[in-house]
């Protein structure tokens, strides 16, 4: 689950990966069964960030219910597979 316990964990991850001039990432949604809003707030300020700097955050492998939501959201590109992911990468 990407709930209030694991959303912090991701957002310092993701924050150091940008501090250290990363800013193409693929999040693999492969195990996640359940998003909370902390979590997809985080996403989405992170998505912001790298935006801002030129990169993208591409998401993989989500359920469909996950998958209903991000696409409801709009913000996020979503792929069935890492090198479909890569492939749209500009």
């Amino acid at each position: 689950e990407l709930d209030a316990l694991v959303a912090p964990k991701l957002k310092e991850r993701i924050t150091k990966l940008v501090e250290g001039d990363s800013t193409k990432f693929i999040i693999d949604f492969e195990e996640v069964t359940h998003i909370n809003s902390l979590a997809m707030g985080i996403l989405r300020g992170k998505l912001k960030v790298v935006k801002e700097m030129g990169g993208d955050i591409k998401l993989i492998k989500l359920n469909e219910h996950i998958k209903t939501i991000f696409e409801m959201i709009g913000l996020f590109e979503i792929y069935e597979t890492e090198d479909e992911a890569v492939a749209n990468f500009k």
